[in-house]
């Protein structure tokens, strides 16, 4: 078993009999579990740094939404992302959720590793608001005026596009949102792909049957390959057509909802997903009012090695201290000389501008991009084990090596030799000794 854990989960129940199996589950997947009764929980969160609450409401020994209704008031972890579980569903309990603002909803017993799956963009939520703080805070000790709000206006009308719906499905999601929203329909998938590249949606939601199953989660793959909708929720509406629930989310799919549909629970499940992905614009933002002309490279925009190295130190750190994977990895242009020599220093200032916008669009905000040498970048990945990393580096070490790059004054598409260098965190690193590693392995 690894020395890293994937995240830190607070499991707050007293049905402890019941949960034995999904506890015993997460610990063997790598996930640190303190399993705890409601009555501590704050305390426990505020010394732990979890990245997850879990809070059995079901228990009848405390109750559940008051123990949430504290963590949300309790500024130091309001952040920290709740999934409520309980023994059987009720319109009761999704009304409750939403009101609290719970996270996630799951009745156990379920499937582990389905719910592993789900609560992988929980975490990244966590991850998020931890890269904010750290880069507030070195944003503000250089005289940045960084903003750390993620505030949004929770009654701006929710933007949906309904993909190939039958009969009621359009009403059944105006009823639920309260007509506080704009639904866009397109009869197929291949007309909402072209509707998803030119419109800014919360959500899309498709019908799914026996005849259109492969083609939806074609679509939720494209949808998670693409950079500016990764995130976007897809939920799909079908009468039981997925037989491999875990394949469907492994390929993309946010949520499946059965029918006959449940509006409590449709409800619960596509206004907490809207609530995510608007969170996670803000934070996107938030991030971004930390570039400033005195901690960016001129010529690229990318962070520079100083403000970097200074926000790496406070990753290993924090990855130290709470044994979270973290890794790096760097991009050398090696051919970038030569573009300079051929076409000139302004060619070779623009193909690096191209770079690194490829580079930041592929990456996720809370990895930090820096220019790191004339003809280097390098990327920080908090939280993020080798394996997954490697998928990163890989693909984006692909695209750049397959794109050509048209310049402004050179009338000819121009490629780049890419060579990549990895390493992920040890228990004897320092900064210095990861970034060492990483450079070192450059081919």
């Amino acid at each position: 078993m690894s020395n890293h854990h994937i995240a830190n989960l607070i499991l707050a129940t007293t049905n402890t009999k019941q949960l034995e199996d999904v506890s015993a589950q997460l610990k063997q997947n790598n996930y640190t579990v303190i399993e705890c009764s409601g009555d501590v929980v704050d305390t426990i969160a505020q010394k732990n740094h979890p990245d997850l609450i879990l809070i059995d409401v079901s228990c009848d020994d405390f109750d559940g939404f008051e123990v949430i209704k504290t963590l949300k008031n309790i500024a130091d972890i309001a952040h920290i992302p709740i999934v409520a579980i309980s023994r059987k569903k009720s319109n009761e309990l999704y009304t409750k959720s939403l009101e609290h603002h719970v996270d996630d909803i799951f009745i156990y017993p379920f499937d582990v590793q389905e719910f592993l799956l789900h609560i992988q963009s929980l975490l990244r939520l966590s991850t998020m608001y931890m890269e904010r703080d750290n880069r507030f805070k070195l944003a503000r000790k250089h005289g940045i005026n960084a903003q750390a709000e993620t505030d949004f206006d929770v009654s701006a009308p929710h933007q949906i596009l309904l993909i190939g719906p039958i009969d009621g499905d359009r009403a059944a999601i105006e009823t639920i949102l309260d007509g506080n929203c704009n639904v866009d329909i397109c009869s197929n998938v291949f007309e909402a792909e072209e509707q998803l590249a030119n419109g800014f949606y919360d959500a899309c939601i498709c019908h799914l049957d026996a005849t259109n199953t492969e083609t939806v989660l074609s679509l939720s793959t494209r949808i998670r390959n693409n950079p500016r909708l990764f995130n976007l929720p897809v939920l799909v509406l079908s009468n039981g057509e997925i037989e491999d629930r875990i394949d469907a989310y492994r390929r993309g799919i946010t949520r499946i909802v059965k029918r006959p549909l449940n509006l409590s629970s449709l409800k619960a499940k596509l206004v907490m997903l809207v609530r995510r992905q608007r969170l996670r614009w803000n934070l996107r933002n938030a991030i971004e009012t930390t570039r400033n002309p005195s901690n960016t490279d001129a010529i690229t925009n990318a962070y520079t090695k100083d403000f970097f190295n200074e926000n790496l130190l406070l990753q290993v750190k924090n990855a130290q201290l709470w044994k979270k994977h973290h890794t790096v990895i760097f991009f050398s242009i090696v051919n970038l000389p030569s573009v300079e020599e051929q076409f000139g220093e302004t060619a070779s200032q623009e193909l690096l501008q191209q770079i690194h916008q490829w580079i930041t669009n592929l990456s996720r905000v809370e990895d930090m991009v820096s220019r790191y040498g004339p003809h280097d970048f390098c990327i920080s990945l908090p939280d993020t084990p080798l394996e997954e990393a490697q998928l990163v580096m890989h693909r984006i070490a692909g695209i750049l090596s397959y794109t050509d790059f048209a310049l402004g004054d050179v009338f000819q598409p121009i490629s780049v030799w890419v060579e990549t260098g990895i390493a992920t965190l040890e228990k004897s690193d320092d900064m210095n000794s990861l970034l060492n590693r990483a450079h070192h392995r450059i081919q």
